[in-house]
């Protein structure tokens, strides 16, 4: 059986600044090339997208479970290279390989067990027949669709029929990251089937963004691995100890008497992936690698890892359910990541009358960032929208974090909050004006067309999207000026206005050219005018008063 160990092989696909690509493997991401800000290691260069973000997030949990900071103090050091491309000789290659040298045995992705996020038990029997490693991607059908041609309407590639060894394991990896529902006991991930991950990003370098998602061991719930041999095996790797068979009733990994890193490796589906190595090199169909060993095949087997009750992943925003109650983790959803959600993920403000708990990475960094960071920070969002077992799509949106804190973030959270309610009344008066107009026939009211109203309210989102980032840089320069802002809330409330009449107006072209349905048209299209004017002015505080000052 081949070697292929995920700390020290070159199997990392990423990118330089200056567009260099390379493969490297983890302790490689500090490595300065010729030392000029064009040779920094800049992001990871995937060919498909989840495979980029489970990358990162195994990243971020290589560095947290190996190299933690001791303190926030330490943590700052870590972004304090002699030049702001540069990580400090602390984190240099030779350090961070030094670091991850302890964990070498744990990462094998071939050969005797254990073996890197798959099953330390399973035999080819207890699986009975092999799956086809397309199956590992989330977005190719599974097998009873593809047997009873269920999967016709699923729009996608052909699946690949394998995966040279880089791929195969960015694809176990986002599959155990991400795991949706699989059928009768095929587990979901720690977060739920398809959850969503908030990333900090820093355009230096990958590693400072890989950095600035890492906790200090002094955040509240965070712990060092363990010094003992024994207490790994279960507790912070899964795939070092037997599985929990989850069969019967009681038998979840709660939070209780696990440990903290176990967010990051855990583990709920039983795998063993099966290689293969031919006699002459060929392509990769997922990324072009040549090479002999491929995988084609894998074991898997139901009722693995059945996670339960107290998991809060530090990379993932939850919404508040109340006194009493467990949080719910917040998914990857394909018209759910405008900017109507930037506070929350940002900064925790209300959603829907329920409060959003940012990822704990974020909070942590927007708390406890460097006095000195030039490098603006931007929040990363990424996950796939999953409709039970089905992967509609993989959902991505950046938004920009400003340097707030204590009252000035509160200060502009206050201000800031109407605009976005403001957007949503005006996005909510549109979706009901398209559809008086072009679904409504002498008072039927017939089902409406729920793909047009989507890609209405989509297109309100991504119009208005530049708009708005600039109200609320201006929101943010003004603070004590009142003047100023009654002028961004009335040119905000017009902007919400031109936008919803002319995406209207693009709509309703289709809608028919009767003089009955025309006149319907142009009811819907007045009402909408004088229902938004009336309400957003209110939302935004908006009086006669402050409307009539130049």
């Amino acid at each position: 059986m081949p070697a292929f160990n995920l700390l020290t092989q070159d199997w990392i696909p990423v990118r330089r600044v200056d567009g260099t690509r390379l493969r490297i493997p983890p302790w490689r991401i500090t490595d300065p090339g010729d030392g000029s800000p064009e040779q920094a290691i800049a992001d990871i260069d995937t060919p498909r997208p989840d495979f980029k973000g489970a990358l990162l997030e195994l990243l971020v949990g290589l560095v947290q479970t190996a190299l933690p900071p001791a303190d926030i103090r330490k943590w700052r050091l870590g972004f304090s290279g002699s030049q702001p491309h540069l990580a400090p000789d602390a984190y240099a290659p030779e350090a961070l390989k030094a670091a991850f040298a302890p964990l070498v045995p744990f990462f094998n992705l071939f050969g005797d067990r254990p073996r890197f996020l798959q099953d330390f038990t399973l035999t080819e029997a207890e699986a009975k027949e092999p799956s086809p490693v397309g199956a590992l991607l989330m977005d190719s059908p599974g097998e009873n669709a593809t047997k009873n041609n269920s999967d016709f309407f699923i729009k996608r590639d052909q699946p690949p029929q394998s995966l040279c060894p880089a791929c195969a394991a960015a694809a176990l990896a986002a599959l155990q990251t991400y795991a949706p529902a699989g059928g009768a006991g095929h587990r979901v991930s720690l977060r739920g089937g398809g959850p969503l991950t908030t990333l900090v990003m820093l355009d230096d370098s990958l590693w400072k963004t890989v950095w600035a998602n890492v906790l200090p061991l002094d955040a509240a719930g965070v712990e060092a691995l363990p010094a003992e041999a024994a207490a790994l095996p279960g507790a912070v790797f899964p795939w070092l100890a037997a599985t929990r068979d989850s069969t019967a009733k009681g038998s979840e990994v709660h939070r209780d008497g696990m440990h903290f890193l176990h967010h990051y490796w855990a583990m709920p589906r039983r795998i063993v992936l099966a290689t293969q190595t031919d006699d002459a090199p060929s392509a990769c169909p997922v990324c072009g690698q040549t090479g002999n060993v491929f995988v084609r095949q894998y074991w898997t087997k139901n009722y693995g890892n059945n996670y339960g009750d107290g998991w809060r992943h530090p990379l993932t925003p939850y919404r508040d359910q109340g006194p009493g109650k467990e949080p719910l983790t917040i998914k990857g959803e394909s018209e759910g990541r405008a900017y109507n959600q930037w506070l929350g993920f940002v900064y925790g403000a209300m959603d829907d009358k329920k409060s959003v708990l940012p990822a704990q990475v974020v909070s942590h960094y927007r708390d406890a960032s460097p006095p000195e960071q030039q490098t603006p920070a931007r929040l990363r969002t990424f996950g796939w929208d999953m409709d039970n077992m089905k992967a509609r799509n993989w959902c991505e949106g950046e938004y920009p974090i400003y340097d707030l804190k204590g009252r000035e973030a509160k200060r502009f959270i206050g201000e800031v909050a109407p605009l976005i309610k403001a957007a949503e009344e005006a996005c909510g008066n549109l979706r009901r004006a398209v559809h008086e107009a072009l679904f409504s026939e002498n008072g039927q009211k017939p089902k409406p067309d729920a793909t047009l109203l989507t890609v209405v309210e989509a297109r309100f989102w991504a119009e208005t999207e530049t708009a708005f980032y600039a109200a609320a840089r201006a929101v943010l320069d003004a603070p004590d000026d009142e003047d100023a802002l009654a002028a961004i809330a009335v040119g905000w409330r017009d902007t919400l206005l031109a936008a919803i009449g002319a995406i209207f107006a693009a709509v309703a072209e289709d809608g028919g050219t009767t003089p009955r349905k025309a006149r319907q048209i142009y009811a819907a299209l007045n009402r909408m005018r004088a229902y938004t004017f009336v309400s957003c002015s209110k939302i935004l505080g908006i009086t006669p008063k402050k409307e009539a000052k130049p």
